[in-house]
C-alpha cells in the first residue's frame, strides 16, 4: 500500500472531505480554503494507508476518516489562531478604545508592585493571556489570577479617590 492509492480514494472521496471542511467551520468562501482542502487531501491519504497497513474492516474506514479530519483540521485552526493571536503584527491602537477607558491618569503607579505593572501592561493593554504570561514570568496561572484581581481592587479603589 502506498501513498498514491491513498491519494486516489482521497480523489474519489472529495464530498466526505467538503463535508469535514464544512463540519470545522471551514467555508468555500474562505481564501484559505483550497489551502485547507490540500492539507484534507493529504490527512486522507495518511490515514488510508495507515488504516489499510493495520489491515482493520473497510467498512468502517468512511467514519474513522472522517473524524480523523475533523481533529486534524480544528487542531490546524487552533494552531493558526494563536500563532496569529501572538504574532500579530497590528499595534495597539488607542484610538480604537473609548477615550474614558484612555484615562489612567489616575493610577499611582509607586502603589503598584513590579508583577502588577507587568499584569497591566501585558494583560490589559497588550491583551496576553494570563497562561502566557503565567510561563513567561515562571508563576502559576492560578496566582496570577489572585494578583490579577488584587490589581483590579487597587485601581478601583485609586479611580474612587
Amino acid at each position: 500500500m502506498n501513498l498514491e492509492q491513498g491519494f486516489q480514494q482521497a480523489l474519489a472521496n472529495q464530498q466526505l472531505i467538503h463535508g469535514a471542511l464544512k463540519r470545522v467551520h471551514i467555508y468555500v468562501t474562505r481564501c484559505d480554503y483550497e489551502d485547507y482542502f490540500q492539507e484534507a487531501m493529504i490527512i486522507y491519504a495518511q490515514t488510508y494507508v495507515n488504516y489499510c497497513q493495520r489491515k482493520q474492516d473497510l467498512s468502517k474506514f468512511r467514519p474513522y476518516v472522517f473524524q480523523k479530519l475533523v481533529w486534524r483540521l480544528t487542531d490546524m485552526l487552533r494552531q493558526e489562531k494563536q500563532y496569529f493571536d501572538f504574532h500579530s503584527l497590528e499595534e495597539f491602537d488607542f484610538q480604537r478604545v473609548p477615550e474614558e477607558m484612555t484615562k489612567i491618569d489616575f493610577i499611582d503607579w509607586q502603589k503598584l508592585s513590579q508583577l502588577e505593572k507587568e499584569i497591566f501592561q501585558e494583560y490589559f493593554m497588550e491583551g496576553i493571556s494570563l497562561a502566557v504570561i503565567a510561563r513567561r514570568h515562571q508563576q502559576t496561572s492560578r496566582n496570577l489570577r489572585y494578583q490579577r484581581n488584587r490589581l483590579l481592587d487597587k485601581l478601583r479603589e485609586m479611580q474612587q479617590k
